[in-house]
């Protein structure tokens, strides 16, 4: 049986637009949801998203008014609770996402 090497947190180096995807996180197209489910699922990861949008709105509307597709001044919130750690922060159709993942307590 092939052992699955399991992802762990990782610098997050934004891009010039502020953008950031993990180095050992497959890359998913749009409409491969089922694919990214399977791989959160073989990673036994609980995962989080913090969007833009409902960020503090001094900095929502900064983004939104601005046209320009520079996030990094944002910062996204952390989950609470222990071990997150940044998956990716990508752009979509309402803005930009982060999302968080730390790995599943098992009881």
């Amino acid at each position: 049986m092939e052992t699955i090497k399991l992802i762990q947190p990782a610098p997050v180096v934004r891009d010039e637009h502020g953008m950031f995807q993990h180095p050992d996180m497959p890359d998913f197209d749009e409409g491969d949801g089922d694919k990214c489910k399977a791989w959160i699922a073989e990673q036994s990861l609980q995962v989080g998203m913090v969007s833009l949008e409902f960020a503090d709105p001094a900095i929502a509307d900064r983004y939104f008014e601005s046209h320009d597709p520079d996030c990094s001044y944002w910062e996204p919130d952390r989950p609470d609770g222990e071990g997150w750690f940044c998956l990716a922060i990508h752009d979509t159709d309402d803005g930009p996402v982060c999302w968080w993942a730390r790995r599943e307590v098992t009881p």
